[in-house]
């Protein structure tokens, strides 16, 4: 009685077991048939069934394609490592190269604006200083030759009028001589006719000396002499005419001193002029020279900083170029990365439906092919509804 028991129980739990692995592989059958190429492999493998090949060379079709899943997957691992490798040099070159235009870009920038720039503010300062100095220097120069035009003018006017003087003094010393006589034979006299011309040519005097500008003092030396001349009976005295005649000679002599004087004055004028006038001179020359050459310098340091701008504005462009091509080979690489990451997760995934299902052969065969009957059958009752 016992071993019928005994007998009874082990068929129960056989039945379960059974039970349970029915269970169990329709579970990853259906877990299988979820996956887009497991539900293909099933189907390859229900027709493949149906057509009574030999086991054994399906199980050998399923390990090869295992087996190149496997090899596929570690040629492609060479591969990616081989392409992000270069991934990294090219990567590393152009970070070098955006380094080396970099620090170009930052030295053309520091020659702009240490060097260039301030230089060019300096001789634009300079040139604006020169030009004002020049400026002044030339009104001077032009105030100097207006002063000694101005001068010159004045010391003929001066010298003419002293000829004036010097004129009607010999005049009037000619008709002194001219117009004397002797009264019996005792002294010398001024005839009548020499009085009356005397008294016209010194009244002809006193207005022309009115009419100077610079020395019209002369006029009451002209009256002093008219008034000599009228007093006649003063002249009758040979000894009297004789003073009035010295008188002259002497009055002659101040005035050739006056205008020795003012000659002399003028030439010291006009090498003051002259000395000042050459100093003008040389410091405008010296300042045109200094000028030309800032203004050279300028146009050479303005072409310099446009070649430098020039030079400055390809570095740039140079940079976002290799910065736009950093960005889209990164982006590339990144891309193949996140390209092979999901190439090997479906290969893995593909593969893991390989394996399982050589499992399920390898497991049970009689089983699979019920479940894979009943799934066939379940999915042609679908398509007819």
């Amino acid at each position: 009685m016992k071993n019928v028991n005994k007998f009874v129980i082990l068929s129960l739990l056989l039945m379960l077991n059974y039970a349970l692995e029915d269970i169990d592989m329709k579970q990853q059958i259906e877990q299988l048939d979820q996956h887009r190429f497991g539900h293909t492999l099933l189907d390859t493998i229900y027709l493949q069934l149906q057509t009574q090949e030999p086991i054994e060379r399906l199980m050998g079709t399923l390990q090869q394609i295992e087996d190149r899943y496997y090899q596929d997957q570690k040629e492609e691992d060479v591969s990616h490592k081989e392409y992000q490798d270069s991934c990294t040099v090219d990567l590393q070159n152009l970070d070098q190269n955006i380094k080396v235009s970099d620090n170009e870009r930052i030295k053309l920038e520091a020659r702009l604006e240490g060097e260039l720039y301030p230089k060019r503010e300096i001789l634009q300062k300079l040139i604006n200083q020169k030009q004002g100095e020049l400026k002044e220097f030339k009104e001077d120069l032009n105030e100097l030759d207006l002063q000694r035009e101005e001068e010159n003018e004045e010391y003929q006017h001066k010298i003419h009028e002293h000829e004036d003087v010097i004129a009607i003094l010999m005049q009037a010393r000619t008709l002194f001589s001219e117009n004397l006589q002797t009264h019996d034979n005792s002294f010398i006299q001024l005839n009548n006719n020499g009085i009356e011309l005397l008294q016209k040519h010194f009244g002809a005097s006193i207005k022309r000396a009115s009419k100077f500008t610079y020395r019209t003092s002369w006029g009451k030396m002209f009256k002093a002499l008219a008034t000599i001349t009228s007093r006649v009976h003063q002249l009758q005295d040979s000894a009297q005419v004789e003073n009035v005649i010295l008188l002259i000679d002497q009055l002659l002599e101040q005035v050739h001193d006056s205008m020795d004087l003012e000659k002399f004055s003028e030439e010291k004028r006009i090498q003051a002029y002259e000395k000042t006038r050459n100093l003008l001179v040389i410091s405008i020359n010296t300042t045109e020279s200094t000028l030309a050459s800032a203004i050279s310098d300028l146009a050479l340091v303005n072409e310099v900083i446009e070649q430098t701008q020039a030079t400055l504005d390809n570095v740039n462009q140079r940079l976002e170029m290799l910065q736009q091509s950093r960005d889209d080979r990164f982006t590339i690489c990144e891309q193949e990365a996140q390209d092979y990451q999901d190439s090997r997760s479906q290969r893995d995934s593909d593969r893991d439906v390989v394996s399982q299902t050589i499992g399920l052969l390898n497991k049970s065969l009689r089983t699979l092919k019920e479940q894979l009957a009943l799934r066939m059958s379940a999915g042609e009752q679908f398509e007819d509804v």
